[in-house]
């Protein structure tokens, strides 16, 4: 056992010593007879003793443990090119704010797996290999950002498909394990290159989706104080969802598509699907330290005894 205080352990001594001298004089002083004193006495000193357990913050620490994981590895692939921050999806948001809502909802719903994270503009991102830390997954999530339109070179769908088989076949190794990939793009490929064909990736697939976000209407990408120039319209840059693309990259890796552009309800239930295969499986840790606090066996008494004391002064006419 440990202690953790919430305050220096030297500074929460004195000030409840202090508390306490305080309190005995002040008893020993009162006109009340003996019996009342000793009561209130001893009542006072089991509430303040409580009252420092807690402050003292006892702990357990723990080098050996169990924790529950899913036998999921779940890679996300998110096309963060220029045409991601169109603002078209549900109305007239970005179409990345509505990628990272999704990418929420399956963590919070998959809780427990493994994450991994690609990401590709110009060119592919490994920015987390299988990680049990959703949370660090959720905050890069929050660092994407709208690429400088100067400097981007076209949307290319096949960037990522090396970065995609290295994770694939890294959770492969694993025993036990099924591999679920969710492919997050509008499907645009502005660079005039061929799609590559996905198809050799599907055999390390177990489930998942492609998901679409966009319109066939289009929507404007607010680049800084304007929107993205289109030197060949010579007005607004607008992108489209080509699902056509999409279609045939969920086709090549076994997974069915998912326009997502009005909302996550048809991810629902191939979640939900997704849970119900899915294994939930105890491990064994060691070395870390998990410290588990005690203090909150101290707090229910503390404020009991609060309680009563609050009684036994309403009961003298005192309150």
């Amino acid at each position: 056992m440990k202690f953790q205080p919430i305050l220096p352990m030297g500074a929460l001594v004195a000030g409840f010593a202090l508390l306490f001298v305080l309190t005995t004089f002040l008893i020993i002083n009162n006109k009340a007879n003996r019996a009342d004193k000793i009561g209130t006495l001893v009542r006072l000193t089991l509430i303040y003793a409580l009252a420092f357990s807690v402050g003292a913050r006892p702990c357990i620490v723990e080098s050996q443990y169990e924790f529950a994981t899913k036998n999921l590895d779940v890679l996300f692939v998110i096309d963060n090119t220029i045409s991601m921050w169109a603002q078209d999806y549900n109305g007239s948001h970005t179409r990345m704010s509505g990628v990272t809502a999704d990418v929420n909802y399956i963590i919070d719903e998959l809780a427990g797996s493994n994450f991994g994270l690609v990401t590709f503009d110009d060119s592919a991102h490994v920015l987390a290999p299988f990680t049990q830390d959703m949370e660090y997954i959720r905050n890069l999530m929050d660092t994407f950002s709208m690429p400088d339109s100067y400097y981007a070179k076209g949307s290319d769908l096949s960037i990522p498909y090396q970065d995609i088989e290295a994770l694939l076949l890294s959770s492969q190794k694993k025993e036990n394990r099924k591999t679920i990939v969710f492919y997050i793009s509008d499907g645009e490929i502005t660079n005039g290159k061929q799609l590559k064909d996905y198809s050799g990736l599907a055999q390390y697939i177990d489930a998942g989706a492609v998901m679409g976000y966009g319109s066939v209407s289009g929507g404007k990408m607010k680049d800084s104080y304007s929107f993205v120039y289109d030197y060949t319209t010579h007005g607004d840059a607008i992108s489209r969802i080509n699902e056509g693309n999409l279609k045939t990259i969920a086709e090549q890796l076994g997974l069915e598509y998912e326009n997502m552009n009005s909302g996550s309800e048809s991810l629902k239930g191939r979640i939900q699907i997704i849970k119900e295969t899915s294994k939930t499986v105890i491990e064994s840790g060691q070395g870390a330290e998990i410290t588990r606090d005690l203090y909150y066996y101290f707090a229910i008494p503390l404020v009991l005894m609060i309680l009563i004391e609050l009684f036994m002064i309403a009961r003298r006419g005192r309150l």
